[in-house]
């Protein structure tokens, strides 16, 4: 959910509920001492304003743009044209298979990616095509791998082509076709692809996930918790960073999740073999280029990985 400050909760309770500050909080302290300290002063304040039936967040229907969407929005609407769309994927938890879709969308004001769970609308959009105007309704986001993504579950709708709309022209860095660049030519913000060489490979980190949504998790009590889904047995999800050389430079990359997964493979066991084979491949990384304000350089967060087939590409060459 959208975090609000402790002072800012307080103050609608006590506006909601005509009530003294001083009564509201004797309330929250009450809450925290029965809850033991297994959630924040704002998580019982929270509690105490759903006990005494005070809506804390606007859950009607916001129509709005790419630019203005924050992260733990709900009932959201937006207009945007669809850039690309990925083939489903297949994923199993709890015994329970399902198949999720992604597209890139954009307006005007930004581009970001949709994750679709529902399967009518994975069906649905399946028969769509790149530069089609799509009105989607009750979606909400979430903040994953630092960048804002709009997600739909089985509330959601997608219109295609809704009468009287159009977009002439989107926000420049959504382009299909991002530009292939020199790592020494990368700038800050910018989408690209680079073709170069893993020269380094770090054994990889991993954080626990919820394994419905993917969203990190946390450990309460004995047990894990999703915002999302509540009590959940987590999976490990792992995080890979390495070192891309194409003889004009070299930056450090980072891979999350599946982008990850298709470095070292799914059934990660020894570091030293995984790294002995990866080490000099060539690859086609396609990712964002951000800028690391600690130690003051740029890296390339990945969003897609292919290694480059020699044959294929010698061939390539040939017909040129």
């Amino acid at each position: 959910m959208i975090q609000q400050g402790y002072d800012t909760i307080i103050n609608k309770i006590v506006s909601a509920a005509n009530l003294n500050k001083n009564d509201v909080e004797i309330k929250v302290n009450k809450k925290l001492d029965e809850l033991q300290g297994l959630i924040s002063r704002e998580g019982a304040a929270h509690i105490v304003a759903n006990e005494l039936g005070i809506k804390l967040f606007d859950n009607t229907p916001k129509e709005l743009k790419i630019k203005s969407i924050l992260p733990a929005m709900n009932s959201i609407s937006i207009t945007a044209k669809i850039m690309s769309i990925t083939e489903p994927k297949t994923y199993e938890s709890k015994g329970r298979k399902g198949r999720l879709c992604s597209m890139f969308v954009a307006d005007e004001t930004g581009s970001m990616r949709v994750t679709i769970w529902d399967e009518k609308l994975i069906e649905f959009v399946s028969k769509l095509t790149p530069s089609t105007i799509i009105k989607i309704n009750n979606a909400y986001s979430r903040l994953n791998n630092n960048f804002k993504e709009l997600h739909l579950g089985a509330k959601a709708q997608i219109i295609a082509n809704p009468p009287g709309i159009t977009i002439d022209a989107v926000e420049k860095s959504a382009a299909v076709n991002v530009e292939k660049k020199a790592i020494k030519d990368l700038k800050e913000g910018e989408f690209a692809v680079v073709s170069a060489h893993v020269v380094q490979l770090f054994e990889p980190k991993y954080y626990q996930a919820c394994p419905q949504c993917n969203k990190k998790v946390t450990l309460v009590g004995d047990g894990y918790q999703c915002t999302e889904h509540g009590k959940i047995t987590p999976k490990p999800v792992p995080i890979v960073n390495l070192v891309l050389d194409d003889g004009s430079g070299n930056i450090r990359g980072v891979c999350f999740r599946d982008v990850a997964e298709s470095i070292i493979g799914k059934d990660f066991t020894n570091f030293e073999t995984v790294k002995n084979k990866v080490l000099g491949t060539q690859y086609n990384a396609k990712g964002k280029v951000n800028k690391n304000q600690m130690f003051d350089r740029l890296e390339f967060t990945i969003n897609n990985i292919e290694e480059i087939d020699p044959d294929k590409l010698i061939s390539e060459m040939e017909m040129m």
